[in-house]
């Protein structure tokens, strides 16, 4: 499996927003791209997808912004990462033209990856953001 830099950054934009949830508050663009770090054109680009794969919401006008369409405990890290980048494990043409005892075991890791993945969602992303946010880290 390969996090690319798509899949990460539609992660954050997700983190970013699911840290806001309670209020349901719209956030802008700009404000999600200075505070996770993902370039503006890039991140307009990305919710877009999210948008169209029914995870965020958008309202235009000079007061608009993105919100989860939904609550951050009903979307898992699973989930986002299939709507973003398709299967979890990619998966060559030979290893799946050929039967092979490898085909199997295959499609046992993804099965494995799916479950890890599925039981993450972004309300406890957004918690162990939170939890971390405040630590300080000592170095000698």
């Amino acid at each position: 499996m390969r996090i690319s830099a798509e899949s990460e950054y539609s992660c954050r934009a997700l983190l970013e927003l699911a840290l806001n949830w309670p209020g349901r508050a719209l956030i802008q663009v700009s404000a999600i791209a200075k505070r996770q770090d993902i370039p503006i054109k890039y991140l307009e680009q990305i919710l877009i997808q999210l948008k169209s794969a029914g995870l965020v919401e958008s309202v235009r006008g000079k007061q608009g912004g993105y919100r989860l369409a939904k609550a951050p405990r009903e979307i898992s890290l699973g989930e986002v990462m299939r709507k973003i980048k398709g299967p979890l494990l990619q998966l060559a043409d030979t290893a799946t033209q050929k039967k092979s005892v490898f085909t199997a075991i295959w499609k046992e890791v993804e099965g494995a990856m799916v479950k890890v993945l599925d039981k993450v969602n972004f309300e406890d992303i957004a918690n162990k953001a939170k939890s971390t946010e405040g630590a300080m880290v000592y170095q000698i």
